[in-house]
């Protein structure tokens, strides 16, 4: 009973840590709570084990297909193209960790006789974590297609929008008269952020029929409506100077040069994957290698 404890306990530690290292190798700011239900999902065929006390019980198929329901449940805001990815990165850290565990038993076997062997599985997860740190994230990054994909924390009055972002360095909306950068929002994620009263006003300009009295007095040194084109045409998007933002790339944060935030009446990309698109020299300091799609 004690020893099926302890294997249940290093088994949701190991996957705990091989899900979170996922994560951030992957450049995905996963939740402690998502990473959790993943781990404990991912101890249920070691439990089937045990129950029936059966090596064999888990089909060889199942134990293969486990880690992508795993992956599905820690990225579930991904598109489903980069579960593939996602899951490939899971189990090379897999294998990574199962290495590190056979190489630290052996060397421990030939210094450390008296070391309590039982305990190393305990530690292998510590240190998988510790050298993902070490990692060339930037490079990883770039080759999973990550590289671009961050996020960005806008502040307006008070209330704080967080929204993944899409570096894009195609972006050069900027408004004309401030020469401010636009950062691009999904105005269907941004909903309760967006103050109150200018909700008249930004309806009118996606409408196309601006009026006199729709903007409150108040905002009108702080509002713009910038043109835009695409392939397909061209339109107008209504902007508000925001008090503060910031962006994150290959997780750091950086302070943003004063913005403005564009209102898209539609979605950005049909897979869900972002809900802001700003352009990377919008970042102070930002690193230039390989940023922007």
């Amino acid at each position: 009973m004690v020893n099926g404890v302890s294997v249940l306990i290093s088994t949701v530690e190991m996957d705990w840590a091989l899900l979170w290292t996922t994560a951030k190798v992957f450049g995905y700011p996963a939740s402690t709570f998502r990473v959790t239900l993943g781990a404990i999902i991912g101890v249920l065929p070691t439990l089937w084990v045990l129950l029936t006390q059966n090596l064999y019980a888990v089909p060889w198929a199942l134990g293969l297909l486990w880690p992508m329901i795993m992956v599905v449940v820690l990225f579930a805001g991904l598109p489903r193209r980069d579960w593939v990815k996602t899951y490939g990165l899971f189990m090379l850290l897999s294998l990574m960790a199962t290495g590190l565990f056979s190489t630290g038993m052996s060397m421990l076997v030939l210094w450390m006789p008296r070391f309590p062997f039982q305990d190393w599985i305990y530690v292998v997860p510590i240190l998988l974590m510790l050298m993902s740190w070490r990692l060339p994230l930037k490079r990883v990054r770039q080759i999973l297609g990550r590289d671009t994909y961050g996020e960005v924390q806008l502040t307006l009055n008070r209330a704080t929008l967080r929204l993944p972002v899409l570096w894009d360095s195609g972006n050069t909306l900027a408004d004309p008269i401030s020469r401010r950068p636009v950062v691009i929002v999904e105005m269907g994620r941004a909903l309760d952020w967006i103050p109150q009263e200018l909700w008249p006003w930004i309806c009118e300009v996606h409408a196309g029929t601006v009026s006199a009295g729709s903007l409150p007095e108040a905002w009108g040194q702080r509002t713009a409506i910038i043109k835009f084109r695409t392939l397909t045409g061209e339109g107008f998007l209504p902007a508000v100077q925001i008090d503060r933002a910031e962006g994150r790339y290959l997780d750091r944060w950086y302070a943003m040069v004063p913005v403005m935030v564009g209102f898209s009446p539609t979605v950005l990309t049909a897979d869900r994957s972002f809900g802001a698109l700003a352009s990377p020299r919008t970042l102070i300091h930002y690193p230039h290698e390989r940023v922007g799609a």
